[in-house]
């Protein structure tokens, strides 16, 4: 009884004392015993039309619980479990799996004192199920995610990678999940329950690429590198009203299912065998260059597709007129040092037009003189030179520019044909949008949408306009102005017939000139009148350039012929293959003209043979009768029906006086309350042209610019009448 009665006192100590610690110890073993941790699949990311470009799927991580096994005493379910795993993972070792759950003859434990013991990662989930049915004596299953990019290669460096590069680093946060749990609930004394919290997957990404035209884009770059092995080859396709990016590419592709193992080393012996004789630094430091964007990532002298912009804002501000003219003579003297021309005999007298289709030097410097070195700067920075984009992709560079003091004229003159500061890729093909939509600086961007597990939209991206840059005026003067360089002009190598294309060709020296390093560049737009492609071709540093020989002229017109071809669009130009089908009568197909400006359609349908008349007041247009792809003779009329949009200023139209004798404009022009300017001689003259154009609507008490042209004169050059009705 006296034994007895010590026990029960001991017992009861325990319990009143030390209970409630006990019983906490002994759940919170059960819980680590059993809890398991369930990954969250990653946010997959699409292509625009929904095309897979990363996903994430469920795999499973096999554990073994020694402990369990241990204090097991039926010897054939523990073999049971040991054979089956050695029978599923044949890299596991039966013995290695018994050592597991043996004593240490010296500690009197087991040898993996644990209920926590991974064996194998990345199950797939099939075969999880089928080891789940053979109920294994202390195997569990631990759901974890696998990422995996079906393209391989396709936008590498801007999907990027383990979470830091691309879109998996910018949009890491909103792609990671929230784990789930399994373990064990305790209700009461004794009462036990298995809970269960799901993983909540993280939010798809939509992007802006069009998988194809990606495609494009890379073989173009692809092809372009095998001709001429450069530093870098690299191709942007942006729509230049909204900023959205539909393919962004550069050489030194790598599959991103294995980032760390170049692709060159399964085909090149010579680079394999460089890559094994490297140091870890070194491959550290090649993997780190090949992953790198270098769209918006490095910077170089842009050249001679800097040369509209100078244009532009020298029209903006009134130094220059489209009319104006400059003389170049092969080279000019800017304070002690003379700058050369590309055709160094000189172009002679140059309209503004031919000073960008023909690439001159002196004729931009001479503009950017007028300009000032103060308004120079200033349209630098508006342009949005100097300063990231705001792209959503991480690693953006900022490229450098003379600050405004050291625009010095020498600095001036070099900076007018884009060489003495540097820029990104992204940041000119983004200045170049501005040029011709109109005249705003859009911000570009590569994520439309970013969706959740239910599929309900939880962010949206569209076209953003950071600033006004120049006006439509001035934007849709540039934009035709640029067919030139096509038609006639240093462009000509990317014409497509039936296509309207305007373009800027570059070519600038890159850092010491001694060392004759050049980037090759190529911006494109089409359709001309109403732009929906922006293509930007580069080519840096090619490896013995030669003038002449590598060009991005190649690249810049594959990539548009097969956008052309998967978008079927349809030629807006007639070519002599159609005019001789048609038995030598000229049609002209009709392009969508619907919500573009009435400036630059009015130049479009002039210069396409055809008469038009206006209705309503405004400068967007809002329907046109024949609609978009009809075929009309030329000198045939189109009606054009047009509105205010939101922000025009204009209410008042301007009145048709081509045709008129010099006293008949200025009436008309007086009567309807505009003021009358005139170029040319005003006696036995006729007006040949006028600015605006008739039917754009202006504010009232604006100014018309009419030009006068001999009678005689316009009879003997006028090749086809082309009459404007009202």
């Amino acid at each position: 009884m006296v034994i007895l009665t010590v026990l029960f006192g001991r017992v009861l100590y325990w319990k009143v004392v030390h209970g409630a610690e006990f019983e906490a110890a002994a759940k919170n073993q059960q819980i680590n015993r059993y809890d398991l941790v369930n990954a969250a699949n990653r946010g997959s990311i699409l292509d625009r039309n929904e095309q897979v470009l990363a996903v994430s799927t469920a795999v499973y991580n096999v554990v073994l619980d020694p402990l369990q096994l241990a204090e097991e005493d039926d010897a054939k379910k523990t073999k049971k479990t040991f054979d089956t795993l050695c029978e599923y993972f044949p890299d596991l070792n039966y013995e290695d799996l018994e050592y597991h759950i043996t004593k240490n003859q010296e500690t009197g434990k087991i040898n993996t004192p644990t209920h926590w013991k991974y064996l194998v990662k990345g199950v797939e989930r099939s075969v999880k199920e089928e080891l789940e049915k053979k109920k294994l004596l202390g195997v569990y299953f631990e759901q974890s995610s696998k990422r995996s990019y079906p393209l391989k290669t396709l936008a590498c460096h801007l999907i990027g990678f383990n979470n830091t590069w691309g879109l998996e680093g910018y949009y890491n946060d909103e792609m990671t999940g929230t784990p789930g749990r399994s373990f064990i609930l305790y209700q009461g004394a004794d009462k036990v329950t298995y809970q269960d919290y799901e993983a909540q997957d993280g939010n798809t990404i939509v992007t802006t690429l069009d998988y194809n035209i990606q495609q494009y884009a890379e073989q173009a770059v692809k092809e372009t590198m095998e001709a001429w092995p450069s530093e870098n080859v690299a191709a942007i396709v942006i729509n230049p009203n909204t900023g959205e990016i539909y393919a962004m590419a550069s050489a030194d592709t790598f599959d991103l299912n294995d980032p760390d193992e170049p692709t060159a080393l399964a085909t090149d012996e010579t680079f394999k065998e460089t890559w094994d004789a490297m140091t870890d630094q070194e491959k550290s430091d090649y993997l780190n260059t090949i992953w790198r964007n270098f769209c918006v990532s490095d910077t170089y002298e842009p050249g001679s597709i800097y040369k509209p912009l100078v244009v532009a804002a020298a029209l903006e501000e009134g130094v220059i007129t489209k009319n104006s003219t400059f003389n170049c003579s092969g080279k000019i003297t800017v304070g002690d040092r003379d700058i050369n021309c590309h055709l160094h005999s000189g172009h002679g007298t140059l309209s503004v037009e031919e000073i960008m289709a023909q690439s001159c030097n002196p004729g931009v410097i001479q503009i950017a003189q007028k300009l000032g070195a103060e308004k120079f700067y200033k349209y630098q920075k508006e342009f949005g030179f100097g300063q990231k984009t705001g792209i959503d992709l991480p690693g953006e560079a900022e490229g450098i520019l003379h600050a405004e003091s050291q625009l010095r004229p020498v600095e001036l003159a070099t900076s007018s044909f884009g060489q003495t500061f540097n820029c990104t890729s992204i940041q000119m093909a983004t200045a170049f949008s501005a040029l011709i939509n109109g005249g705003n600086l859009v911000k570009p961007y590569v994520v439309s949408q970013i969706v959740d597990d239910d599929g309900s939209v939880v962010k949206e991206q569209t076209a953003e306009v950071v600033r006004k840059v120049i006006s439509r005026k001035t934007s849709d003067y540039i934009r035709t102005a640029l067919k030139a360089t096509v038609d006639h002009g240093t462009g000509k190598k990317i014409a497509i017939p039936g296509y309207s294309i305007g373009c800027k060709t570059g070519t600038a020296e890159q850092g010491k000139r001694d060392k004759k390093n050049w980037t090759l560049t190529h911006m494109a737009y089409f359709p001309a009148e109403n732009p929906q492609y922006l293509v930007f071709s580069v080519i840096h540093k090619p490896q013995g350039y030669e003038d002449g020989v590598q060009t991005t002229a190649t690249m810049t017109k594959q990539i548009m012929e097969n956008i052309i071809k998967y978008k079927n669009l349809e030629p807006t130009e007639e070519t002599e293959e159609t005019a001789a089908l048609n038995g030598g009568k000229t049609t002209v197909t009709m392009p969508d003209y619907t919500d573009s400006s009435i400036y630059n359609v009015a130049l479009d349908l002039e210069g396409k043979g055809l008469t038009y008349k206006v209705v309503g007041t405004g400068n967007t247009i809002t329907n046109q009768v024949p609609k978009a792809g009809a075929k009309v003779e030329a000198g045939s009329e189109v009606i054009l029906y047009v509105a205010k949009a939101e922000g025009e200023a204009g209410t008042t139209k301007v009145p048709n006086v081509v045709g008129k004798s010099y006293t008949e404009a200025v009436k008309t022009l007086s009567d309807a309350g505009f003021e009358v300017t005139f170029e040319g001689e005003t006696t036995n003259s006729t007006v040949t042209a006028q600015d605006p154009k008739y039917g754009v609507s202006v504010e009232a008490d604006s100014e018309v610019k009419i030009t006068l042209t001999k009678k005689e004169a316009a009879e003997e050059t006028a090749e086809e009448p082309k009459k404007t009705t009202q």
